[in-house]
């Protein structure tokens, strides 16, 4: 389920980072876009969200608990992809080109990163909602885990601003998406019990 979900969410992500419908808008800079200053060695936080999604999932034991993240995770995906086609933003990353002189290490992430994920799909910061949800699953279980994932999130969040890849304002509507999803799909939504687990467990289903 955790593939296929991956699988999903990156054809939904990069059809419409590629493949923008409508034309891209740039979104206005407030004060705290143009003061935060262009620092390359924090792409290595922006890309640690890769090994953080893994290392969550196979940390996570309850089945109910992983089952509400599968459901809420593909929401937060399939709602900002939505926004992502009816309202394309786009980041002026061409202001800021990598300097000169950067460690080979940060030189070669960074270009992994822009030739793979364009400037596109800016507003919500998927990137911050995904961290932020992913992090809650631990208020359901191992909850002595959540400070250690809660900051990790709160770090690779930031790192989307000195990386140059999103606007302050995306910041802050995913945050408030990881919220909302959270609650919407582990509090607020009922299950129901559909069939005995393969391992013992019972399976959920909304």
């Amino acid at each position: 389920a955790g593939a296929a979900l991956f699988a999903i969410a990156f054809f939904l992500y990069y059809a419409t980072n590629h493949h923008p419908y409508f034309v891209p808008r740039e979104l206005p800079m407030t004060a705290f876009d143009r003061a935060i200053p262009f620092v390359p060695w924090t792409v290595l936080i922006y890309v640690s969200e890769y090994f953080f999604f893994t290392i969550v999932y196979f940390v996570m034991k309850d089945p109910e608990n992983i089952n509400k993240y599968l459901y809420s995770f593909f929401f937060t995906q399939a709602f900002s992809c939505a926004i992502f086609f009816f309202w394309p933003t786009i980041y002026p990353r061409d202001l800021f080109p990598i300097p000169a002189g950067t460690n080979r290490i940060v030189n070669f992430v960074f270009h992994v990163l822009r030739s793979g994920d364009a400037a596109t799909n800016c507003f919500p910061s998927l990137h911050v909602s995904t961290v932020y949800l992913t992090a809650y699953v631990f208020l359901d279980e191992q909850r002595e885990k959540f400070p250690l994932f809660f900051v990790w999130a709160t770090f690779i969040a930031l790192s989307t601003l000195p990386t140059k890849q999103h606007y302050v304002v995306d910041i802050t509507a995913g945050w408030a998406l990881s919220i909302v999803a959270f609650l919407a799909f582990h509090r607020w939504i009922p299950y129901r019990r559909v069939g005995e687990a393969a391992m013992g467990g019972e399976d959920l289903a909304t």
